[in-house]
């Protein structure tokens, strides 16, 4: 003991300061943990941006420099002619020419050091990893190349795909703003009004693909400058985008509102390549996208580059294309703002509400629920975002005239103006990417502000939503514990007490199609009927994989266009169910000889050599998603959702929160690597590890203590 004891001390008397390394610029030392996630400790800010950059290139460096070709419109490099359209939608949308502009502008000098720090740590790991460098046009690593990366991430997740899909394709007018397959994400906080130990509870539950671009990385940060914060972050960003400090905490989940403007522009006769506004004629600015393309079969080991150039325009409206149908124009406020990285940072250094609520002020994080909570007792959930001030008199939903300076919105709703709640009575609040006038207790919700009639927000609610109120009536007139949040957190049922739960699956049909009617088909209604009465997804229920198995190989697949489909011809959609079922029916006996196998024999949770039965389900609090196993075919290998959960507890009277987080692989994506795998069997079980805002606990528990570089 007294051994363990000199050698923390000695460690923490060495740390930052009395050491060199690759950079001399950066003083930072890393502390891997027991289960490799990184606790990055600098004297600076900038320091520990440095470190956190570095460490995500250790543990994924393809990842980081996926992030890179997007930010720099070079994935054609690395994915070919598909890379190379995503480059011309980078490009099309005007992210380097904003970034020029605004870089200096909009960005304080304290936090372009965090870019600059960012960008060293990428060009000296890649000057010491020669070898993982996917394209030597990726190098120097540029502060902007961070900024792009945040701008496509907030375009992304606005929809912006396929808005540029509808105009490039031709496919205008179109409705673009909400995804009927959209894969969620969870939030929840409680104060001491509903909690039984008078604490706050925060769960941090983004549900993003488990592995890739859009995954997540865990890192604890602490600089002298006052930054302790842990929580997830894509890989090379320069701070955490959802986590914990020592104060307070906040998640994330997508809100759904009409987010993005396509209008169309009126040519102008009598000059090319000009459009007329209110009879005033405009000229189009035309420019060029330079693309390359990597036409090689193998292309991470032989190279044949195509360089091609692409025409682009740009109007007063944003983004311009011309198509078969005419010119049109792609608004949106992602590609309007570069506030969203330093407004992310100081959320990360935040001391209290007040100081959080005016940083939200910025609205540089253009969408996205925050549900908050703090020591200080306070919890908080907004729909925040950019939300455009749009004008009286036009269809939104659809494609706009753009021959007129009244649909050219400039303005965005101040915050107070969007829909809110703080510290409701009841002692709750969250989001499940429900619609944004549920978010706590029925009678305390916000409510329609007429502000907000050209917002667009989404009416919808989520099964997970609903289960929530369920489960809150449920444990009603009782104070919650920990245990009660935890089996609110990893709840995996469906609603139970209405009439058609699945709001985001339009399967309602399929639970009462009637045994006289599809008599071949009588055994597989039974199992469908007897799943229906708990609507659950356990690993030995052996009634969820039959359900489950249509849902994957006969709906998910027309979701999108059911209401094309079937219009309001409900016997065509109740046929539809009915062949689809007895396809699956033939499917599962041709697979396993039976129907009635345990979900977890059938829903994997896989990584190299682990594979792993796991229970949860599609837009379930225990929310799963699946694609076929990567090996046996007859199987599903989830791929989205539960992908990694900060759970923080905050005891009354203050401290330190109480940490627990789980990812679903491990700290590393390197195969081989020892932390590759080893959060598996604790991800299918429900277990969470122990973290901590603690340098002391950092060092106790190190497995490496290390500078970048060595």
């Amino acid at each position: 003991m007294k051994q363990k004891f000199f050698l923390l001390i000695l460690a923490l008397g060495l740390s930052i300061g009395a050491f060199s390394q690759v950079n001399p610029n950066y003083h930072v030392e890393i502390v891997r943990d027991s289960f490799g996630v990184p606790h990055i400790f600098g004297k600076t800010d900038a320091d520990v941006a440095y470190g956190l950059v570095y460490s995500a290139c250790e543990d994924d460096f393809k990842t980081v420099q996926w992030g890179l070709m997007l930010a720099r419109g070079k994935l054609g490099l690395m994915l070919g002619i598909e890379g190379a359209k995503i480059d011309y939608a980078v490009q099309l949308l005007g992210v380097p020419d904003i970034i020029k502009e605004r870089y200096e502008k909009d960005l304080s000098p304290e936090f372009r050091k965090l870019l600059d720090a960012g960008a060293a740590a990428g060009n000296d790991y890649a000057k010491k990893h020669p070898d993982q460098v996917v394209s030597r046009q990726l190098l120097p690593v540029h502060p902007s190349d961070f900024i792009a990366g945040y701008m496509l991430s907030m375009a992304l997740m606005t929809g912006v795909d396929g808005a540029i899909k509808s105009v490039v394709g031709g496919k205008v007018p179109t409705a673009l703003h909400y995804d009927k397959n959209a894969r969620g994400s969870n939030a929840l906080a409680m104060d001491s009004n509903i909690t039984a130990d008078g604490g706050v509870y925060l769960d941090v539950n983004a549900h993003q693909p488990l592995e890739g671009p859009m995954s997540w990385y865990e890192a604890h940060l602490h600089s002298e400058e006052g930054w302790n914060a842990i929580g997830a972050t894509f890989h090379g960003a320069v701070s955490l985008f959802h986590g914990v400090n020592e104060n307070l905490g906040w998640a994330h989940t997508t809100n759904y509102f009409d987010a993005i403007d396509i209008f169309q522009l009126e040519p102008d006769p009598k000059h090319k390549n000009s459009y007329l506004v209110d009879g005033v004629s405009h000229k189009l600015e035309v420019k060029h996208a330079k693309l390359s393309v990597n036409l090689a079969k193998h292309r991470d080991k032989h190279k044949f580059v195509l360089t091609i150039s692409k025409k682009r325009w740009w109007s007063i409206y944003g983004a311009t294309y011309k198509n078969d149908k005419g010119i049109f124009a792609i608004r949106l406020a992602a590609n309007m703002t570069i506030k969203s990285p330093e407004e992310w940072y100081l959320m990360n250094k935040a001391k209290n509400y007040t100081e959080f609520r005016h940083i939200l002020d910025m609205q540089g994080i253009v969408n996205q629920y925050v549900t908050y909570a703090d020591k200080f007792d306070t919890i908080y959930c907004v729909s925040n975002g950019a939300m455009p001030i749009r004008a009286d008199g036009y269809d939104w939903s659809t494609t706009v005239p753009g021959n007129t300076m009244k649909t050219l919105w400039t303005k965005f709703l101040p915050h107070d103006s969007l829909p809110h709640v703080l510290n409701p009575k009841c002692g709750w609040v969250f989001d499940a990417n429900n619609t944004s006038y549920t978010m706590t207790a029925k009678s305390e919700n916000p409510p329609k502000l007429p502000c907000q009639k050209n917002v667009g927000f989404s009416l919808t609610e989520t099964n997970r939503s609903m289960r929530l109120y369920e489960m809150m009536d449920e444990m009603k007139g009782r104070k919650l514990t920990w245990d009660d949040f935890l089996h609110i957190k990893y709840d995996a049922h469906y609603p139970q007490h209405v009439i058609a739960p699945f709001k985001h699956f339009d399967i309602e049909e399929i639970f009462h199609l009637n045994d006289a009617d599809y008599p071949d088909l009588a055994d597989a209604i039974g199992i469908l009927k007897k799943w229906s009465v708990k609507r659950e997804g356990a690993i030995a229920d052996t009634n969820a994989t039959l359900l489950y198995h249509f849902l994957y190989r006969c709906y998910f697949s027309i979701n999108d266009s059911m209401d094309m489909l079937f219009a309001h011809d409900n016997k065509a959609k109740v046929a539809y169910f009915a062949e689809g079922l007895r396809k699956v029916k033939q499917n599962m006996l041709n697979d396993y000889g039976k129907l009635n196998i345990p979900l977890g024999d059938y829903q994997r949770h896989v990584r190299d050599t682990v594979d792993l039965p796991t229970d949860g389900g599609p837009d379930m609090w225990d929310a799963k998603y699946g694609d076929r196993h990567n090996k046996d075919k007859t199987k599903i290998t989830v791929h989205n959702g539960e992908s990694y959960i900060l759970l923080a507890h905050w005891p009354k009277g203050g401290g330190l929160p109480a940490l627990r987080s789980i990812a679903a692989y491990g700290s590393s994506n390197t195969k081989g690597a020892k932390h590759y795998t080893d959060q598996m069997h604790m991800y299918v079980n429900k277990q969470t590890k122990e973290e901590s805002l603690s340098k002391e606990w950092a060092y106790k528990h190190a497995e490496r203590i290390y500078r970048p570089g060595e």
